[in-house]
């Protein structure tokens, strides 16, 4: 070994020596938990986001531009509201658009809402896709909020991209559905108690092709009624009534649902036609 060896050697061990100690790195990743499991899959899960057409209900979905959401942050008057919507650095789930004619891009802010109201709904938005990524099973890899659609949100599980649906909506009839009729052995419908005295539907049956199963959680709280819901696409959802009922079981998830039955993020449900 020559003298210049000895000499690099030497100042790597006295610099290796100066730094500090390295953080003890097992607290954060049991907390961080299986959020940061999906993001380290987001590459894999990304191709079930990228331009996808949406069997059966006919859509295309494009991936937002970058890693974070598009949040309106001056009014819409403004030039700079007008030409390109700010980015919000806090966002953690980026939106998808949803095309309901492939091809054609639909309008920004569509509802024509405010700013500050549109940055209200994203933020719901980016509150229940944390609870889904933390309380839905880890078969489900990734959640994108639907832009301009507060309760619509796409999943993906197995490489495959699922609607699904987390609606809070004012309405003057509470009652719970009635169970459909059972002609389908595969039909499942029951209730569960949530909450103390809280009841919900928990519903599998038969969606948007013969052989395909969708799953739903309805239930009243408030004044509201709530769904959750996820519907198949080419195949059955990968999630059951019964792990969509885990979610509504945690209370961070109902302090979601007070807060929209309180200042709602979705237009009231009209009253159902008698006799219609």
């Amino acid at each position: 070994m020559n003298d210049d060896t000895t000499a690099l050697r030497d100042a790597l061990d006295r610099t290796a020596q100066e730094l500090p100690p390295l953080p003890d790195l097992v607290p954060l990743a049991v907390r961080e938990g299986r959020r940061r499991r999906a993001r380290a899959r987001f590459a894999t899960a990304a191709s079930a986001f990228g331009v996808v057409t949406a069997g059966a209900l006919g859509l295309t979905l494009l991936p937002g531009n970058g890693p974070t959401p598009a949040m309106p942050a001056a009014p819409p008057s403004s030039p700079a509201a007008s030409a390109s919507p700010s980015v919000n650095p806090d966002a953690s789930y980026p939106p998808v658009v949803v095309e309901e004619t492939p091809g054609v891009t639909p309008p920004d802010n569509p509802d024509g809402l405010s700013a500050a109201e549109r940055e209200r709904r994203a933020v719901h938005q980016q509150r229940v896709a944390a609870l889904l990524d933390e309380l839905l099973p880890a078969k489900v890899t990734e959640i994108r909020p639907v832009k301009d659609k507060v309760h619509a949100y796409r999943i993906a599980a197995g490489g495959e991209s699922f609607w699904m649906t987390v609606s809070v909506r004012r309405s003057d009839d509470l009652a719970l559905d009635a169970c459909p009729e059972r002609k389908d052995p595969r039909i499942v419908c029951e209730t569960a108690v949530f909450d103390g005295d809280h009841e919900a539907q928990l519903l599998s049956m038969s969606a948007n092709e013969p052989g395909t199963l969708a799953a739903y959680v309805r239930f009243p709280y408030g004044g509201s009624r709530v769904r959750l819901s996820v519907e198949p696409e080419g195949v059955s959802s990968p999630v059951t009534p019964r792990e969509l009922f885990a979610v509504v079981e945690d209370p961070r998830f109902l302090d979601v649902v007070k807060d929209a039955d309180a200042r709602p993020v979705e237009e009231k449900l009209a009253p159902p036609v008698v006799g219609g």
